[in-house]
């Protein structure tokens, strides 16, 4: 045989569709039984936790929890003063949901993120328990993982002129995945002053950050460290913020025989951090569960050849539909989003900003050539300390949804309508500038990552074969061993007769038989 054709096999992760829902959870918790009655509620807030998600035809089934945890002030006698108690509902309220995806099977792959919209609460009578309603939105990605084998590249050895055409597919390979389950414990120090001692832990926001991973032939290695937003209360009653910007470093390695240099390392990290008071204040033990995975990834564009065709007609040619997500640019921009924020009638005026939170929320884009408008908003939280003409400053917290909208345009080179630009929005810093009594300014610093993919359907080759003229007078039966590129569809055209021929006249294959080297077969003439 004087053809020779180089095959690839391709693998895809095609987006099969996202949809979100949104669920409205509600419930009753109590405070322990030596706790002191809620005079006055700072705040609720609700992490949700995912426990398990399978998909079905069409369905992806979601369950999980949401752990709460409150911050309040006691009631007490005749006005004294006493200390903000935080409290703890792991586990508080259980969720139970499907979300419709058109087009998932139980072969698919499912991604979900939870995200809490609002919290509200009210306190019981007795002061001993709170009514909490809360909307979660589950968001839910599913892919499809699929399978191809395509010729690449054919070479003809014979006095002939062998043409071909093909295009360059950039198929988004499922990612290797590679878990993270990993524990890290440090210390906070802070001073010895009563002022400076942490009496209570009220809110711990944690962030990880991570350095260039280090890719090898089956191993990966990175560092990285969590910096931490800490808001507690001390000795003497009176509210601090601190961060810190460094700490609790750790190192992740893996091994899997997929890995390879020129990787990229995108984390999808769940971080879960706890803090302990201890030595009498003067140290806060952290505890970091680290959780989730991260997705190693690489690009590999491939050439697909589309037609094979020689003088002569030498050569015939088999083709197959691939359809698949090829990947086309990707782009990355850091945005400021700013505006006033307006304290509502029911809350103090401000007298110290100590931090603040906010959540990025996508609500639209637009596809333009090479330009990608996206439109959204962001949820901010102010911890505030309130005027007040008493020495300890009452701490509040103001939130306000859907406060700052926003519009940003990209260029992002290569963007044509009818691609998908997968957007993922990250919240880097918050800065606030106090205004007046009532009024702050927010700027937020954002990151948009916008990676493009376009959907291509690519009539392939997927088998070539060098035929011969037929002769004149074939044999009522050949008898031929098959080699190990062989198929039925190449023996049929090879020796000028039908798959169905090749079939009727061996047994084997009517049962659904598969071709092995070496199998003997019987070729009726047509």
């Amino acid at each position: 045989m004087s053809l020779s054709v180089k095959e690839n096999r391709i693998v895809a992760a095609n987006r099969v569709g996202e949809n979100s829902l949104q669920t409205v959870l509600q419930g009753k918790v109590e405070l322990p039984g030596t706790a002191a009655p809620v005079g006055r509620i700072l705040w609720v807030k609700g992490v949700p936790t995912l426990h398990s998600s399978s998909v079905d035809q069409d369905r992806v089934y979601v369950q999980g929890a949401v752990d709460l945890a409150m911050v309040y002030a006691p009631e007490t006698l005749g006005g004294e003063p006493a200390g903000l108690e935080r409290v703890e509902w792991p586990g508080a309220l259980p969720f139970d949901a499907h979300v419709e995806v058109i087009g998932a099977d139980s072969a698919a792959e499912a991604s979900v993120d939870l995200a809490v919209l609002a919290c509200e609460w009210e306190l019981a009578p007795g002061q001993f328990a709170v009514d909490v309603d809360l909307i979660l939105a589950i968001t839910v990605t599913v892919d499809q993982v699929r399978e191809f084998t395509a010729i690449s590249s054919a070479n003809l050895a014979k006095p002939a002129k062998l043409l071909t055409d093909g295009v360059v597919l950039d198929p988004a390979a499922p990612p290797v995945q590679l878990k993270v389950a990993k524990q890290i414990t440090g210390m906070l120090e802070f001073g010895t002053d009563d002022d400076d001692l942490v009496r209570t832990i009220l809110d711990l926001e944690t962030k990880i950050k991570l350095d260039e991973p280090t890719f090898s032939e089956g191993t990966v290695e990175v560092k990285g460290w969590a910096a931490l937003s800490l808001l507690y209360e001390t000795e003497e009653l009176t509210v601090k913020a601190r961060d810190f910007s460094q700490v609790l470093n750790f190192e992740l390695s893996f091994e899997d025989p997929k890995l390879e240099p020129g990787m990229a390392l995108e984390p999808c990290l769940e971080a879960r951090c706890e803090g302990f008071v201890v030595n009498d204040g003067r140290s806060v033990r952290v505890e970091l569960s680290l959780g989730g995975a991260l997705l190693a990834k690489k690009s590999q564009p491939i050439q697909v050849l589309t037609d094979i065709s020689a003088s002569g007609g030498l050569v015939e040619v088999r083709k197959e539909a691939i359809a698949t997500d090829s990947f086309v640019t990707r782009k990355e921009q850091q945005v400021v989003a700013r505006g006033l924020l307006e304290l509502a009638q029911d809350l103090p005026p401000m007298r110290e900003v100590l931090k603040l939170q906010a959540a990025a929320h996508l609500l639209d884009y637009e596809v333009e050539a090479d330009k990608l408008t996206i439109q959204g908003v962001l949820d901010v939280a102010a911890f505030y300390l309130a005027h007040s003409e008493e020495d300890v400053k009452p701490l509040y917290r103001g939130y306000f949804p859907e406060a700052l909208p926003f519009t940003q345009t990209l260029a992002v080179p290569g963007l044509e309508l009818g691609m998908q630009p997968r957007i993922c929005l990250d919240v880097l810093s918050v800065r606030a500038d106090l205004i007046n009594r009532e009024t702050l300014e927010a700027a937020v610093t954002l990151r948009v990552q916008v990676e493009v993919l376009e959907y291509l359907e690519v009539e392939a080759v997927v088998e070539a074969v060098e035929i011969e003229p037929a002769p004149e007078d074939p044999p009522t039966l050949t008898f031929v061993f098959a080699q190990g590129s062989d198929t039925v569809w190449k023996l049929a055209r090879r020796y000028h007769t039908t798959e169905e021929a090749i079939v009727q006249a061996n047994p084997n294959l009517q049962e659904g038989g598969q071709l092995k080297p070496g199998d003997c077969l019987f070729i009726p003439r047509k």
